[in-house]
């Protein structure tokens, strides 16, 4: 059977590199093919050249994709403190509270809240850590598809099709806030599940004064 750390890395590298990097490569293939088959690269002699060629391209683009979407995450940072700020009964102040009682001080400095609740779910308890990993490969795949459609609008333009353009550009914005909310939720629903356990008794030590606010 396998690990919740296994299926974690399966479907984020599906979700976030893989069917971005192959949207990224259908798109922008009748662009720029033509500057790099031929020129740079030998023309594609078969079908399954093609293929090959594609699927290469889908993951080499997806992994560029995937590293230009993290500095998104410093948006994403700036407009949760600013839209949905943690208060002192919030999940995350409560997942806090319960870390720093099992952990000693230089630990806490060695890894931030979500990745501790992450890494005790992952450990403990495989069926939240699932959960918790679908929403966050959601976040992933809708932060690169966002990267994929500004990369495509920019491709776009720049050859003169405005229309396709615009398109690409308006489907930013969707793609933003749905990244927002799956990333929110996956944090959120990290935390809560480390509250409910500690206070069922399921992470040791004596339950620590703890509550969700309403």
């Amino acid at each position: 059977m396998g690990k919740p750390a296994d299926f974690y890395v399966g479907i984020v590298t599906f979700f976030a590199i893989l069917v971005p990097g192959a949207v990224g490569t259908a798109i922008l293939q009748p662009i720029v093919g033509p500057a790099i088959f031929g020129p740079l690269v030998p023309p594609l002699a078969s079908e399954a050249a093609g293929w090959a060629a594609f699927l290469i391209s889908a993951y080499f683009l997806g992994h560029l994709i995937f590293l230009a979407g993290s500095y998104i995450d410093l948006l994403y940072g700036r407009l949760r403190e600013r839209y949905n700020p943690y208060g002192n009964e919030s999940a995350y102040q409560c997942a806090t509270r319960i870390r720093d009682g099992l952990v000693e001080e230089p630990e806490r400095k060695a890894i931030n809240t979500f990745q501790w609740s992450r890494a005790v779910l992952t450990t403990l308890f495989p069926a939240a850590a699932s959960h918790v990993c679908e929403l966050e490969a959601d976040s992933k795949f809708f932060r690169s598809l966002l990267v994929v459609f500004a990369l495509s609008a920019t491709v776009l333009f720049a050859a003169g099709k405005g229309m396709q353009g615009g398109i690409a550009l308006l489907l930013v914005v969707p793609c933003f806030a749905r990244y927002y909310e799956r990333r929110l939720k996956s944090t959120t629903q990290a935390y809560i599940y480390i509250v409910t356990l500690h206070r069922l008794g399921k992470l040791g030590g004596p339950p620590a004064n703890a509550t969700l606010g309403d």
